[in-house]
């Protein structure tokens, strides 16, 4: 299989272009330029408005929340009276290196402060402390106080406040125990929300009575704001039914004990029937999603144009197992191949392509694709999809999602190829990226997929397992070196005692020693009988 670098790198560009296209259409600075207004003491956000009241606060948490802030800062002006923000690690100086000089924190008049915290999306001491700064922030508010509230993904980790009774550790090992076995986020936010003060709803109950405005990037398929950042501004009953069952699923409530077992069991007991309206929700509080994966992907597609490519939009929702995602993709690819090859009639291609797990894409859709592929350019297609697929964490391996989604489906399509070698033809690259810029606890946003990475990674697989047999060999060979020298010592040393035994045996010595010893004792007793 002959591999073009030239053309292969070129195809990368392209696809990174359309990424930061997809990203540029979500960037928080974006978003709010262009979705939200501020004139004459009224917000609009959208086909929305709000009358602020005499005093606005802000608050944030979450990986694109201060560009958010900054943002809304300069538009407040003197309406904005304080704010706190909880941003990632290291947020501040990618801000201030950042090629957008458009805006910048206010330092002489800003009030909002900005507090650093949480390493690769897992909670510290750090976010601790500013959520309890956050919380005396918003337990302070009034009826004549509005609450501005920045959301996103990251939420989670830097809006961190489990319940007294709960270890800061054990929280972050049953959510961590949900992600490794697989569990999707809304499983896991379910679960997180139940342990949580703040989450579920805990923040907009602390703010009663001030008025609440929502403003949110969505990092979840479908937008489900409870379940974003875990949902902190939405009305959550955490029956402990919906939790036990998530538990359950992966086989974690068993293994589960104390106080957090029966956290997890428990009925709320919170009085929140003057907050909430007849379809339980916060009456002081609107919640509004200002950006999704379906905005970034509309604009991927608008990019593809650039390239003369014919962009297909399969659907911005797909979800399941990392595998199962990759063998969609890799299966769908075959097929629009097939019919581009003119070997898959109409027919066939749309009884095929309606049935691919994962992705069940609807008539209409699938008769659009073809449609398309019927009048493809000469450059090429591209497909776009998002969502986010789940993984079963095995071993103690670095990378996230989206590179393990580019490597399966780099062996996926190389088996395609090995089945059918007209497909090698074809010159197809996947690049999976998230638009947070986080893969992971990695340093990547994501990874390129292809075929010819497939006797790459087999080669160094083969060099890894023969390292690790080797190793292993070295290692029992050691280990029965060590066990032998430890018997040998100890053979010398029982011979090396029976010699001195004899020895002192056969010089009188022993005898000598017996008979003092007994002289002692009977002097012991003597004294003891005198006294």
């Amino acid at each position: 299989m002959s591999l073009n670098i030239k053309s292969l790198e070129k195809s990368k560009s392209i696809l990174k272009n359309m990424y930061f296209a997809g990203v540029n259409a979500v960037l928080p600075k974006t978003l709010i330029v262009n979705k939200v207004k501020f004139k004459n003491g009224i917000l609009y956000v959208g086909d929305q408005s709000f009358e602020l009241k005499e005093n606005v606060y802000l608050i944030g948490f979450g990986k694109a929340v201060m560009g958010m802030a900054i943002v809304l800062e300069h538009m407040l002006g003197n309406y904005l009276k304080d704010g706190i923000v909880s941003i990632p690690s290291a947020s501040t100086e990618a801000m201030w290196e950042s090629e957008d000089k458009s805006y910048f924190p206010l330092l002489e008049s800003g009030v909002i402060k900005y507090c650093e915290g949480s390493i690769n999306n897992q909670p510290d001491d750090r976010s601790l402390e500013t959520t309890h700064q956050i919380i005396d922030l918003v337990e302070s508010l009034t009826e004549n106080d509005t609450l501005i509230v920045l959301i996103s993904g990251g939420g989670s980790a830097l809006l961190y406040m489990p319940r007294p009774v709960i270890d800061f550790e054990d929280k972050l090992y049953v959510s961590k125990m949900l992600q490794n076995a697989g569990a999707d986020i809304k499983e896991v936010n379910i679960v997180r929300s139940k342990l949580s003060m703040v989450k579920g709803g805990g923040l907009a109950r602390m703010a009663y009575p001030a008025s609440i405005i929502s403003l949110i990037l969505s990092d979840i398929v479908g937008d489900p704001v409870e379940s974003i950042a875990s949902g902190p501004t939405v009305y959550s009953a955490k029956r402990p039914k919906e939790v036990i069952a998530v538990l359950k699923k992966y086989n974690i409530f068993e293994h589960l004990e104390g106080d957090v077992k029966k956290i997890l069991m428990s009925t709320e007991r919170f009085k929140d029937k003057q907050l909430l309206t007849r379809k339980k929700q916060f009456k002081h509080v609107t919640n509004i999603i200002l950006g999704n994966n379906t905005v970034a992907i509309e604009a991927s597609s608008l990019e593809a144009y650039n390239y003369k490519l014919t962009p297909i939009i399969l659907r911005s929702d797909v979800v399941g197992d990392v595998h199962d995602v990759s063998l969609a993709y890799a299966h769908i690819t075959s097929l629009i191949c097939l019919a581009l090859d003119k070997t898959l009639e109409k027919e066939e291609f749309f009884a095929k392509v309606k049935d691919i797990p994962v992705l069940s894409l609807s008539a209409t859709k699938v008769d659009e694709i073809y449609n398309l592929i019927d009048n493809v350019s000469e450059e090429g297609l591209v497909l776009i999809g998002g969502g986010e697929p789940t993984v079963v964490v095995k071993g103690k391996g670095k990378g996230g999602r989206n590179q393990e989604l580019a490597l399966y489906f780099s062996l996926d399509w190389l088996t395609k190829i090995k089945a059918y070698p007209r497909f090698s033809e074809y010159e197809v690259i996947m690049l999976s990226a998230g638009t947070d810029g986080q893969d992971g606890p990695t340093d990547a946003a994501g990874a390129f997929g292809y075929p010819a990475i497939g006797p790459l990674i087999h080669d160094i697989y083969t060099k890894v397992k023969s390292m690790a047999s080797k190793m292993i060999v070295k290692v029992e060979e050691d280990k029965e070196a060590m066990r032998k020298k430890k018997e040998e010592k100890e053979q010398f040393d029982i011979k090396k005692y029976k010699e001195i035994c004899k020895t002192q045996e056969l010089s009188g010595y022993l005898r000598a020693k017996k008979q003092k010893r007994q002289q002692k004792i009977k002097l012991i007793l003597i004294k003891m009988k005198q006294v």
